[in-house]
């Protein structure tokens, strides 16, 4: 059986809405690793992040006042291939503005060569020159002669390690210099041995090596000019035009659905369309949970594994998929044919006989010409003033004001708690990104789709109408923010947590059992022995570095090879060795699942007030106004909620910072945070916000008595009103006749009866 054209239309327009909302929130599986690869603070991802709403913002009104009287279809399609291309910007950074590798090009010192070669000196033989030598370097070093010297070759190779050793401790001394010289003619530096010390700077961690560190902070000082501006601006360049996209497909998009269906099945309809929009992040989520186990060039740095802070996944790759899936079918909505514009068309039957019905791609509730166009006030002037008089429509309607205040608390709090969970949870307790987002994925956006869809089962079944409806979101976001102060109980000590109470109590400066290691720039990499004890670095546990012949690598966690870390002077007890896998984490796995149950139960609740919701804002204004309406709610959701709340939430998040990284324009992102304090701020102003925003849901019980939701008569389309017009004027007029006639045959007769 041959498909309608408008179920043509709906499937086209539902992948499209369902491709437009995967790209939307796959932002917020990318924004913690954007922070780590360009070094960006949190405040200004958050002002990133907004970069839609700045464009939304003066755009949505009109978009949905013009699209509303034009055909919705070609609008819609022009968005989403915005979009399309926004997404590519976006991921275009990642190309355009790379992170320097690592070259270095300082002079590295040959005693720090064969420190990590060591195998070299102990199998080269020494002959009577290279004695009398070591000899001469033994006087300078120990004139006392307390370490007697033997000229068998194994044992100079012993002593000229020890000569190492000591310049290790005193490097830039007069002896050390000749040791330098010394050793640079006997073993000559090789290529693959440079290489090799390029690697170990290249590293994510440092060893207790005062010159392979000071080898490091050398290379990564600041020699020129590197900024996190041009990344920032690509970014915030490419969401700026994603924000004008999406302006089209809500806003235009449920009028066209309510004006292609019937009334009772609106709610059926919502909850699909809702449905399909919550889909689209849990596969978003899942996707990039996914290319979250890929480290962002392909090649991670030899030990880092996505179990580190410091891993950066491949958030770019998302971007690019999602952009060119959604570029096709936006093109085809773009060109879909509408049947309202053009009315004189002849009626098409089915395959029964039957009208087919007609696609409205124009709001049928706009007036009309003959040939179907919507009738725009001609002058400039007029269109103004249709425009304002709509609005002052709208701001006069006290339940859509009470509505709209009501979504724009919540939105100022949700928005941004949601960009930055992620974060959070990786911070509270210490869970990779990748686990993080399929947990998001699978608890969070699954309970608010189930809580959407029980939501619009029980309007039909309760027959949720005025005052019950709100009643019914009240009880439902209170719910909902209860269950959010409770999770401001749930937390645990992870390892950034423990790092950073060490901090608290000691400070910045990171104490290490040896003062010669020169820890303080080497990367955040934490590590714990065997005992649970925390370390910021495997330099800070003092492990020295290139012994047993670097057998460092040699504990497997599934296809991860997670490093080792032995010979470590600052672990106490018999097993000097540390690793990521000694970190204790029972507790704050179960923590981490508490955290999702109290997650989903608070979902399901605030999806249950979602359908009711919205159709009290749609069904609160004139069906003329319904676009505007959408589009000025829109407007003020963008002004006051989701384009500060990114901003707001990541100035919070930043205000539990202990340490920051180091860049040349000044901090980068944050790497230590006060976990505990962080906690406690978090959920206190997010459930706080949500409760304030109660008094709203009460402004619109006062008023919502005797508010229509379902349950209304069909109206009939445009066209069928215009055909019944004359039939109408002409019952009319033969019946003004037939009572005329009555009338005056009435009075006739009463002539007659009194004469």
């Amino acid at each position: 059986m041959a498909l309608s054209k408008v179920t043509w239309f709906f499937m086209v327009f539902g992948l499209v809405y369902f491709l437009e909302s995967i790209g939307g929130f796959y932002m917020t599986s990318a924004v913690v690793f954007i922070e780590k690869q360009f070094q960006i603070p949190s405040r200004l991802s958050g002002t990133m992040v907004s970069a839609g709403d700045f464009a939304y913002i003066p755009v949505v009104i009109f978009t949905s006042y013009f699209g509303g009287k034009g055909n919705r279809a070609r609008w819609i399609g022009a968005g989403c291939i915005l979009i399309s291309i926004a997404n590519f910007m976006v991921a275009s950074s990642n190309f355009l503005f790379p992170v320097e590798k690592t070259n270095v090009t300082a002079h590295i010192p040959a005693t720090l060569i064969h420190q990590i070669n060591r195998d070299l000196i102990l199998k080269t033989p020494f002959n009577s020159s290279d004695h009398l030598w070591l000899e001469t370097l033994q006087k300078r070093i120990d004139p006392m002669n307390r370490v007697k010297m033997t000229y068998e070759g194994d044992s100079a190779a012993d002593l000229l390690q020890k000569f190492v050793e000591y310049c290790y401790y005193n490097n830039g001394t007069d002896i050390c210099n000749d040791l330098e010289k010394g050793i640079s003619e006997k073993f000559p530096v090789t290529e693959a041995q440079i290489s090799n010390v390029r690697a170990m700077v290249a590293l994510p961690y440092g060893f207790c090596n005062s010159m392979l560190n000071y080898v490091r902070a050398d290379h990564y000082a600041c020699k020129g000019d590197h900024s996190n501006l041009g990344p920032f601006m690509m970014i915030f360049g490419g969401l700026l035009v994603l924000g004008v996209g999406r302006t089209m497909p809500f806003s235009l998009g449920l009028p066209l659905i309510d004006d292609n269906c019937k009334k009772q099945n609106l709610p059926l309809y919502f909850s699909f369309m809702f449905f399909v929009k919550i889909l689209g992040p849990v596969i978003g989520l899942l996707v990039g949970g996914q290319l979250n186990k890929l480290y962002y060039d392909f090649n991670p740095p030899q030990g880092l594994t996505p179990l580190d802070p410091m891993w950066i996944g491949c958030w770019w790759l998302g971007f690019l998929i999602f952009g060119a899936l959604l570029f096709g079918p936006s093109v085809v909505l773009y060109c879909f044919p509408s049947d309202d514009l053009d009315a004189n068309a002849p009626e098409k039957l089915d395959e029964k006989g039957k009208p087919m019905k007609r696609l409205n791609l124009v709001d049928r509730h706009v007036k009309k010409d003959a040939q179907g166009n919507a009738i725009m006030p001609g002058t400039a002037k007029e269109k103004f003033k249709d425009f304002t008089s709509t609005i002052s429509t709208l701001i006069k309607n006290k339940i859509f004001v009470g509505a709209m205040l009501g979504r724009i608390v919540d939105v100022l709090a949700f928005k941004g708690y949601f960009v930055f969970m992620g974060k959070y949870l990786e911070l509270q307790f210490g869970v990779p990104q990748f686990k993080i987002q399929r947990y998001i994925a699978s608890t969070g956006i699954v309970g608010f789709a189930i809580g959407v869809m029980l939501g619009s089962f029980s309007m039909r079944k309760l027959k949720l109408q005025g005052r019950k409806a709100a009643g019914w979101v009240a009880i439902c976001s209170l719910v909902a923010a209860l269950i959010s102060f409770a999770n401001g109980t749930v937390g645990c000590e992870s390892v950034i947590g423990q790092i950073g109470n060490k901090v608290k109590e000691f400070g910045t400066d990171f104490d290490t059992c040896r003062d010669d290691c020169l820890c303080k720039e080497t990367p955040f990499y934490p590590v714990c022995d065997v005992y649970g004890d925390v370390y910021y670095s495997p330099c800070h546990a003092g492990c020295l570095i290139g012994w047993n012949n670097y057998s460092i690598f040699n504990a497997e966690q599934g296809k991860m090879n997670i490093p080792v870390f032995q010979n470590c002077d600052c672990v106490e007890g018999r097993l000097k060795e540390v690793s990521r896998t000694y970190c204790k984490t029972d507790e704050c796995e179960s923590q981490f699942n508490r955290f999702f149950m109290h997650q989903a139960l608070g979902a399901i609740f605030g999806g249950l007030a979602v359908v009711p919701g919205m159709l009290i804002v749609l069904r609160a204004v004139p069906p003329e106004h319904r676009s505007v309406s959408l589009g000025f709610n829109g407007f003020l959701v963008s002004l006051l909620a989701t384009l500060p709340s990114p901003i707001i939430w990541g100035k919070i998040i930043d205000l539990s910072c202990l340490v920051w990284q180091k860049t040349c324009d000044g901090h980068g992102s944050c790497s230590i945070y006060d976990t505990d304090e962080l906690r406690v701020r978090l959920h206190l102003i997010y459930g706080g916000l949500r409760i304030f925003s109660l008094l709203s849901d009460i402004w619109v019980f006062i008023w919502a008595k005797g508010l229509k939701l379902i349950e209304e008569p069909d109206e009939p389309p445009a066209e069928e009103e215009a055909e019944e017009v004359p039939k109408r004027k002409e019952t009319l007029q033969n019946a003004a006749e037939r009572v005329e006639r009555t009338a005056h045959e009435l009075e006739q007769l009463i002539d007659s009866r009194g004469s």
